[in-house]
């Protein structure tokens, strides 16, 4: 039941720190409660916020998450922001999936693949699965841009280590906007390893690195792609550049010597995307 309280909570119940565990924003709660991927503790709103909120935690099957209404004053104290837009979520952790489980879901997307095949995470031509590597992004905006990309272009997943990473956050949510709740990521402890088994499947791998001199429209990329994109202040470590198949770099054509990794990857995507589309359109005149 919901309870009337402006009650401040202990020092304690911040222990986690507002960018780990709070999520504010009307799209940005909504769309993790509809999406139902991230477990939600606890929601707090005011009682104009209410009864949508309600409705639509029992639209979803999530009518046990206990909703508490407060006044806009004390969702401002929660967030330490004025921009709650009168609804806030306690969120646990993030729901990572294991390299393993990854790579069962994409052993058995490429197994299921066929020409002129229609089926596959809201995609409306049948492309190849595209994973997106991701080494060491530690920027929060910077790696919730590039969930926001990889969704955009239906990266099939994405892969994360668990040290000197960004980790998925509310602040990361809401700068994906919403992304985080439909891109499946994996979290490993080794990303040389995690390369090597997505390569065992027959994935090229492709490393987007500033100091190429091969630009991202000279490269075939119509088959089974893995990206790598590393740190803006560091890149990709050696390690993973020794593994990839193709250094690319986007073309600057201006007097900035380079793009944000964001920016940057969003733009390989969807030249990889462009050219499988048209491959695939090939294929199905064939």
């Amino acid at each position: 039941m919901p309870g009337q309280s402006d009650k401040k909570p202990s020092k304690r119940s911040f222990s986690g720190s507002h960018q780990r565990s709070w999520l504010w924003g009307h799209h940005a709660v909504t769309e993790t409660i509809r999406a139902g991927k991230w477990p939600i503790l606890e929601v707090f709103t005011t009682q104009e916020a209410f009864e949508p909120t309600a409705e639509l935690l029992q639209a979803q099957g999530q009518q046990a998450v206990p909703i508490a209404i407060v006044s806009a004053n004390r969702l401002e104290q929660l967030v330490r922001s004025s921009e709650h837009q009168s609804i806030v979520a306690r969120l646990g952790p993030f729901p990572y999936l294991t390299m393993k489980q990854l790579l069962s879901d994409l052993r058995t997307a490429i197994n299921s693949m066929t020409p002129g095949d229609t089926s596959g995470q809201h995609l409306r031509v049948s492309l190849p699965p595209l994973v997106v590597v991701c080494d060491r992004i530690q920027d929060a905006f910077n790696f919730g841009a590039i969930l926001r990309c990889c969704d955009g272009a239906a990266a099939f997943g994405v892969i994360v280590s668990d040290k000197c990473q960004a980790e998925v956050t509310p602040h990361v949510a809401r700068s994906s906007s919403g992304a985080v709740n439909y891109v499946p990521i994996a979290r490993t402890d080794d990303l040389i390893e995690a390369v090597r088994l997505v390569k065992q499947l027959g994935s090229q791998v492709v490393a987007a690195d500033s100091n190429a001199t091969t630009r991202i429209w000279k490269t075939e990329l119509q088959e089974l792609t893995t990206l790598i994109v590393g740190s803006e202040a560091h890149g990709i470590h050696p390690n993973l550049l020794a593994m990839s198949d193709h250094r690319v770099c986007v073309p600057m054509l201006g007097r900035v010597t380079s793009l944000n990794a964001a920016v940057a990857t969003g733009i390989l995507l969807y030249e990889i995307r462009r050219q499988q589309s048209q491959s695939n359109d090939t294929r199905q005149v064939d």
